[in-house]
């Protein structure tokens, strides 16, 4: 029985090879593609012999439905209260001055036309056949919902898509969800798609389909694909996707001012009255480039001294608390301004990040505030103890990500007592400097008595803190992140502190992990790095506060989700993306 089954099989993929009845596809795959044909004539034959499954599986991939661009022409978009008209309002998020490949954006190309939208904003549209298009595009976090109306002339409409964004890319697929007849309302965010069919994939980009070639100087990211509706459903339809922007750890649930209009400020007096002096929900949108923040210059007295290593070399400190100098104190510059960001604020930099210049950003007691795609850098840099770039004195429910900071006074990242649901992800703190006497930043991030997940970070030529952490209630998750070019010791733990290590890498780094006691000896902090988790360069150095080997204290266990990376790739896509503008970082610069 088994055998007759298998010959039925063998005589239908056969008579479908040679002359594709139901499915014209298949007939224009043997023609362009021969091995389709073998392959499931050779299936069958195994079949019939008693292969396993696999063969047959692998030897059926790839098109399996109509689709022809040898035929489209230019074709008037649908005007109507369903698919739209065009009219719709431009979205805030569609940039400009730089070109494809040149920053985050997205690539589209249609088989005949094509209508883009952003959670219903306009984001693109063009009834030029297969004519490529790049939208200079930026996402915000939460739930970004793309919608694609296509049109085709005649015959069944396709189009190709690759999202770029800070973290990854993203290509059309068979994950697409796709309708022609959709509900109104389908562009929002939060439209339910469930019932919707997931779209037909006629096959890669790559694959030069018959007259589709002309998309083929798009890049090649990810494995896009031709998708549309299956054959025969009608000239019109829309894809949509939701690509979803979201902390994962301690952070997890923030939202910012998700929901709300954002609006786009630029001076300092506009900058200050959108996320400042209230707790009313808010989404700030900072253009691409440079905005110099500094303020007019005022004088701070300092203690001076010089380098132990480069007596040439002056250093100006801030004097804290009862700190006294030995030397007479004398006057500099300070030029910075603070921003206070208050609750339920979001504060994105567009397309390649915003550098903020002389910024110092404090969230003080706030809760629920996403800051990303920021550079802040040149903070009172002359002078130490003057400022952080991010300030987190007692917040909770706080997002970090995709930014980057150089040449701040004090630290990178400073997490006080108090600080509760943090993440911090895709930095880039950038140490860098001719400010130090070690060419170094020493203060990274600072974490007392707080929680935070730390993660995908990159830790460039800092000389500590990466991170210090202590307190007894302080718990700190760091995993897939980079520490690189580090004089002194990495991550520490002190007073009770714990700190689960997963995932990281450390290259040339003299004391990778140190724990330590309280200044009155008690309570040693703890770490757990479990084995075989984080790579080792070389050149680095023994850990601190123990035996010289890796630490495997004891320490809490994550509450939430999350998927560590083989520290041995994890660290080449930290050095790819981590800071403002991922992959496409703006260089920073000072007088």
């Amino acid at each position: 029985m088994r055998n007759f089954i298998a010959f039925i099989w063998l005589v239908y993929f056969s008579w479908r090879a040679l002359h594709g009845i139901g499915n014209l596809s298949f007939v224009r795959a043997s023609v362009f593609r021969p091995w389709r044909a073998q392959g499931a004539l050779a299936s069958a034959l195994c079949v019939l012999c008693g292969c396993g499954t696999e063969v047959a599986q692998t030897a059926t991939a790839g098109p399996r439905a109509e689709f022809d661009c040898s035929t489209p022409g230019a074709n008037d978009l649908p005007e109507n209260a369903v698919f739209g008209d065009g009219s719709e309002p431009a979205s805030p998020l569609v940039g400009e001055g730089y070109a494809a490949s040149e920053g985050p954006g997205l690539f589209v190309a249609a088989r005949d036309a094509f209508r883009v939208y952003l959670n219903g904003e306009l984001v693109a549209a063009s009834s030029a056949a297969r004519s490529p298009l790049f939208v200079p595009l930026t996402l915000l976090p939460g739930d970004n919902a793309l919608s694609v109306v296509i049109q085709a002339k005649s015959g069944t409409p396709a189009a190709w898509l690759q999202l770029d964004e800070l973290e990854q890319s993203y290509g059309s697929d068979a994950n697409w969800k796709v309708s022609t007849a959709p509900a109104r309302g389908y562009a929002d965010a939060s439209f339910d798609d469930s019932a919707w069919s997931h779209a037909t994939d006629y096959g890669a980009r790559q694959s030069a389909l018959p007259g589709c070639e002309s998309a083929m100087q798009f890049p090649t990211v990810v494995d896009a694909r031709w998708i549309g509706p299956a054959p025969g459903l009608g000239s019109v339809a829309v894809l949509r996707k939701v690509v979803r922007i979201a902390a994962i750890g301690y952070g997890a649930g923030t939202t910012g001012g998700f929901g709300v209009a954002p609006v786009v400020v630029s001076s300092w007096a506009d900058l200050q009255a959108a996320v400042s002096g209230s707790d009313a929900p808010a989404v700030v949108l900072l253009a691409e480039g440079d905005h110099d923040y500094r303020d007019t210059p005022r004088a701070q007295a300092v203690c001076p001294s010089t380098c132990a290593n480069d007596a040439s070399k002056p250093q100006y400190t801030v004097l804290v608390g009862s700190q006294t100098c030995a030397a007479a104190l004398v006057n500099q510059n300070r030029t910075a301004h603070t921003l206070l960001v208050g609750s339920n604020k979001t504060l994105v930099g567009l397309g390649r990040g915003a550098q903020l210049r002389g910024l110092n950003i404090e969230l003080g007691s706030s809760h629920n505030v996403i800051l990303r795609n920021l550079a802040v850098y040149d903070v009172n840099a002359k002078l130490t103890e003057a400022g952080d770039a991010f300030g987190l004195v007692k917040p909770s429910q706080v997002w970090l990500d995709h930014s980057t900071t150089k040449w701040i006074s004090d630290g990178f990242t400073d997490l006080g007592a108090g600080t509760r649901g943090v993440t911090v992800s895709w930095l880039h703190y950038d140490g860098v400097t001719s400010d130090e006497c070690d060419g170094e930043h020493t203060r990274a991030v600072t974490a007392t008595e707080s929680e935070l997940t730390l993660h995908h970070c990159f830790f460039d030529h800092v000389e500590s803190h990466a991170p210090r952490v202590d307190g007894a209630t302080t718990r700190v998750h760091l995993f897939d992140n980079l520490i690189s070019d580090d004089l002194s010791y990495g991550v520490a733990s002190s007073c009770g502190a714990e700190v689960l290590m997963e995932g990281n890498t450390f290259q040339r780094v003299a004391i990778p992990t140190e724990r330590s006691s309280c200044t009155d000896g008690t309570a040693l902090g703890s770490i757990s790095a479990p084995p075989g988790s984080n790579f080792y360069g070389d050149d680095v150095g023994a850990h601190r506060g123990g035996d010289g080997q890796e630490p495997h204290d004891a320490v809490f266990t994550p509450p939430y989700a999350y998927t560590v990376e083989p520290p041995q790739s994890a660290w080449l896509t930290v050095l790819a993306r981590a800071g403002a503008g991922g992959p496409w970082a703006l260089p920073l610069a000072r007088d």
